[in-house]
């Protein structure tokens, strides 16, 4: 009998059985190597994965009502750089006044506390006493804008009497903190009151501290209220607030500096105000007259003069304050960052920038290098004016 032959079908099957083990053991043998690592860039996690939406953020709209806030009118630092160049460091010798650059016999009258006082312009009441012994003076416009007032500091000098004592003003929140002074005043409107009770400076108004003040006979409201250096001092050591250290103070130098002539200051203050300085050559200060005239100082009888007349242009803007019954409101006069200054001296003037680095820091002068402007010892007069007040130098 003859051998039977294997049917092709069966062959057929074989071979894919055969194939079919081939590649499972090819499988087995990559998993062992383990799989071949799958970059996860961004593309292909947000091809595979859709994302879910993420909520579109809300912006709340500005009102189209809105008013852009208005500049400060105050000059731009233009003159210097933000930081200045020169920083003042106090004087090593205990006996020169921070204020004056003066020489004193005793230490202990430059280490109590500064009085800032308060004292009227009014033309009935000229001339004013103890005004021309101040250590320094600021003169500023009042509400209204007919008349002047006073801000004095005390330190050395020993007035024996000042008067008259007015009202304190928007300008005292400002002045009193640079010298940790005792502000030294008759009242205030209800508003500025409240907001020197906030301060933290010594406030000694009249008002609820009368003991170191008297009534002078033979004038009005405007010129009778007066006190003394000695009478101030007294009644804050009496209540454990004097003070016992020195106060940081101006730089001075002696030697003239070099700038254009100053002879003759005009500040266009109103009429009843109107101040002229005339540089006298032979004593080396300013003579201060008002409305034409010499202004006098009231103890002494002589004409009130200054070593230092500083112009120092402010923002004046108007405010809401009621100060009288006329209506008239008091004037924010702004003595806060900088501002344009002219620094007369010896005859010369040196124009530069007021700088105050920090709230109820002492207001510093810089020439336009940005180098303090040193003052000449002695007495120093500055005078708040609007910044586009035409004063007149020659």
């Amino acid at each position: 009998m003859s051998k039977p032959q294997p049917i092709p079908a069966l062959r057929f099957s074989q071979k894919i059985i055969w194939s079919v083990a081939l590649i499972a053991a090819l499988l087995v043998t990559a998993a062992c190597n383990g799989p071949m690592p799958t970059p996860t860039t961004e593309s292909q996690s947000t091809s595979t994965i859709p994302p879910s939406k993420t909520a579109r953020p809300t912006f709340t709209p500005l009102p189209t009502n809105t008013v852009p806030p208005t500049p400060t009118l105050a000059p731009t630092l233009t003159l210097v750089p933000p930081t200045p160049t020169e920083v003042p460091t106090p004087t090593s010798d205990p006996n020169i006044s921070p204020l004056t650059g003066l020489r004193v016999s005793d230490p202990s009258l430059i280490r109590r506390r500064v009085l800032a006082v308060r004292i009227g312009n009014d033309p009935e009441i000229r001339p004013q006493e103890g005004l021309g012994l101040a250590d320094i003076v600021y003169e500023e416009v009042m509400d209204g804008w007919t008349i002047t007032r006073f801000t004095a500091l005390y330190l050395e000098s020993d007035a024996k009497r000042i008067r008259p004592i007015r009202s304190a003003r928007l300008t005292s929140l400002y002045i009193t903190p640079q010298y940790d002074a005792a502000l030294v005043h008759t009242g205030a409107s209800d508003k500025i009151r409240w907001l020197i009770s906030q301060a933290t400076f010594v406030d000694l108004d009249q008002f609820f501290h009368p003991e170191p003040y008297g009534v002078l006979a033979g004038y009005d409201w405007r010129g009778r209220i007066y006190t003394s250096v000695e009478k101030i001092h007294e009644y804050l050591k009496k209540r454990g607030q004097e003070r016992d250290t020195p106060i940081k103070g101006y730089t001075f130098d002696p030697n003239p500096p070099q700038g254009q002539p100053a002879t003759a200051i005009h500040i266009p203050y109103p009429s009843a105000a109107v101040v002229d300085w005339a540089y006298d050559a032979a004593s080396h200060r300013y003579l201060r007259s008002v409305r034409g005239k010499p202004h006098l100082e009231g103890l002494t009888k002589e004409q009130i003069a200054a070593d230092n007349v500083i112009i120092f242009y402010a923002e004046h803007k108007k405010t809401n304050i009621v100060e009288d019954s006329l209506g008239s409101t008091a004037i924010d006069i702004v003595m806060t960052g900088s501002g344009q200054a002219i620094v007369c001296r010896d005859g010369v003037m040196v124009e530069g920038r007021w700088i105050q680095v920090a709230p109820g820091e002492l207001i510093q002068y810089y020439d336009a290098e940005g180098k303090l402007i040193p003052l000449r010892p002695g007495k120093t007069w500055i005078q708040l004016v609007p910044t586009d007040y035409n004063v007149v130098i020659k």
